[in-house]
């Protein structure tokens, strides 16, 4: 197992191979500036001794175009390679992003199965004779359409309940990646804001420390 983490502490990815899978997990924000070191490591990574590269990305925060864009340009290096790259289990917002920038749709793993179509049973299969029974016939014929009308109705109005709350999802990240670049934003501003504090503190101390030199050689 091997791992690293980034000078600035924001980004952990750790190593290890399972059978014909090498998993990668990270840990913390993945961006411009944490993203250069994980790059080099998914190219040592992909270099087709496993034909499965794993990032497990259920501890991974916060993640930028810049990000994205990395993860993308080393899936199609290692699909050069024979190697399928794929990002399992991101935080709703980071999957938002990585959807919405991945045109591909090949770097999230979307397995997960899906409801399969309801059919509906067929119609009465007695067998039936005369005008009575072609009656019968055309009218359970009749009620079946209507039955399947309505559950067209029904689908067509789940799928605009589904866009609907998804379009709600997608608005909740952005709104959850705007205020976490703020978080950030102010973050760096307290820090710089610190910097200059102790910087200005130092400064008062040499003023003090070289006004006393000059009193006491004026009073020597």
């Amino acid at each position: 197992m091997t791992s690293f983490t980034n000078d600035g502490s924001r980004l952990h990815a750790a190593v290890h191979c399972d059978g014909d899978h090498t998993i990668v997990t990270l840990t913390g924000e993945l961006d411009r500036i944490s993203g250069p070191p994980l790059a080099r490591l998914l190219d040592l990574a992909a270099d087709g001794t496993s034909a499965h590269l794993d990032l497990r990305m259920a501890q991974l925060g916060f993640i930028d175009v810049a990000g994205v864009r990395l993860l993308l340009h080393a899936r199609r290096l290692a699909a050069d390679r024979g190697v399928v790259l794929t990002a399992h289990d991101p935080q709703p917002h980071v999957r938002w992003l990585i959807s919405t920038l991945d045109a591909t749709g090949l770097l999230l793993d979307d397995s997960a199965p899906t409801a399969a179509a309801m059919v509906r049973p067929p119609g009465s299969s007695s067998f039936r004779t005369g005008p009575v029974a072609d009656l019968r016939d055309e009218r359970d014929r009749r009620a079946d359409e209507r039955d399947q009308r309505a559950d067209e109705r029904d689908r067509l109005a789940n799928a605009r309940d589904q866009r609907a709350d998804e379009r709600e999802e997608q608005a909740d990240d952005r709104d959850r990646l705007a205020a976490e670049r703020d978080r950030l934003l102010d973050d760096r501003q307290r820090r710089i804001r610190d910097h200059q504090r102790w910087a200005d503190i130092r400064e008062d101390l040499a003023d003090a420390r070289e006004d006393d030199l000059e009193r006491r050689e004026h009073e020597g």
